[in-house]
């Protein structure tokens, strides 16, 4: 044997197997694409599997009532049907806040027509003072009419109240669902012998997106309410409207804030001038800042488990692939995906420590659920019994 040593070159590591699991890079590879697949076929069928998707989340929501009932000596069939009748009072209050909030605005602009001009004559004179041209200001200013700011509330009005065939569907699945939830444990647990990571996926699913909209829900009735006292002791019209479309917008995650705030802060301006709308977005930001950014993400959190970035750019992604009600499940369709890809994969676990708002917290969830351990020994692993 002679005394040469032989290098050995690093050589890169194959594409995974059958059978084996893929590597962190190659499971991001696949988790991106699945999800750009997932999201084509949402965004070409959205005007089915938005409102369908919303019905199963109220229906999770609500399910907890029924085996409350039973546990009450009430029949099965009697329970269902109080599960169905809260469902549909809910799907009415979103669904009913939206279109009272919309014909109100949409019936209130043209009155405001002649402040609306003074308005648009004033900010004319402002501009030519700065050596604007006041006749383009004029020109731009004569394209500015209440009709005008009317038309997308009308269309968003007519879009909501003309799916008759849509709300059909969705009152007849959502009396399947409201039925089905009797045997959604015996379920789980099929499942859960051949699978369990996908049976505890929907768990987590359930138990977080039921507390989330519980907490929404709650925390903007809070704000509707602080909002309508606010409006009523500055004078603002229809102050009752305004807060609910307050309580609307706090599902929506980030800019709801400020969609609930324009159109009021529109309203004081063209009927109590520059102070009264000053007041409005002053009186708004407080309870914003104080309700939904301090006091409401404490209860939120543990059902969210998501970061504020991943929530905003779910806000983006759910709207254009969901359209208009996207907006609305924005963190519902996250906890979803989250829940059943993320939350139990060790191979995911790192795509989770990037979204999660509490990564640490997560790793040790996803070690516990799998069974597993990590390398580098600090975790300790649990041996299935």
């Amino acid at each position: 044997m002679s005394g040469k040593t032989v290098e050995v070159q690093d050589t890169p590591d194959p594409l995974p197997l059958a059978g084996q699991r893929p590597g962190p890079p190659f499971f991001g590879i696949l988790l991106l694409a699945g999800l750009i697949v997932i999201g084509a076929g949402a965004q070409a069928t959205a005007s089915l599997i938005a409102p369908v998707f919303l019905v199963i989340t109220l229906v999770i929501t609500v399910a907890p009532l029924r085996t409350w009932l039973v546990q009450r000596g009430l029949p099965g069939w009697a329970a269902g049907v109080a599960v169905l009748l809260t469902i549909y009072a809910l799907l009415a209050l979103i669904l009913g806040s939206v279109v009272f909030a919309l014909v109100r605005l949409v019936g209130q602009l043209d009155d405001y027509a002649a402040a609306l001009q003074r308005l648009l004559v004033y900010a004319s004179d402002l501009g030519a003072r700065f050596g604007f041209d006041r006749q383009r200001i004029q020109d731009l200013a004569s394209t500015v009419q209440p009709s005008s700011l009317a038309g997308p509330a009308q269309a968003l009005l007519s879009g909501v109240s003309g799916g008759l065939t849509l709300l059909l569907l969705i009152v007849t699945v959502t009396v399947f669902l409201a039925f089905e939830t009797s045997t959604i444990k015996e379920r789980l647990a099929v499942i859960g012998e051949s699978r369990p990571h996908i049976a505890q996926g929907f768990r987590n699913f359930g138990e977080r997106v039921r507390k989330y909209w519980l907490v929404t829900t709650v925390f903007g009735l809070i704000v509707a309410a602080l909002d309508v006292i606010g409006l009523l002791i500055i004078g603002v019209p229809l102050y009752f409207t305004w807060g609910v479309l307050a309580f609307v917008t706090n599902y929506i995650p980030n800019v709801g804030f400020l969609l609930g705030l324009v159109p009021p802060a529109l309203i004081a301006l063209l009927d109590g001038g520059v102070g009264t709308a000053i007041a409005v977005v002053v009186v708004y930001t407080v309870i914003n800042v104080v309700v939904q950014t301090i006091i409401q993400p404490r209860f939120t959190g543990d059902a969210v488990g998501i970061s504020a970035t991943v929530a905003f750019v779910s806000l983006i992604f759910w709207t254009y692939v969901l359209g208009t009600l996207g907006a609305l499940l924005a963190i519902p369709c996250t906890l979803f995906v989250k829940s059943m890809l993320l939350d139990n994969s060790v191979p995911a676990s790192w795509v989770n420590a990037l979204i999660s708002s509490a990564p640490k917290k997560e790793r040790v969830d996803t070690v516990k659920a799998t069974g597993g351990g990590t390398a580098d020994g600090e975790l300790a692993a649990e041996q299935p019994g």
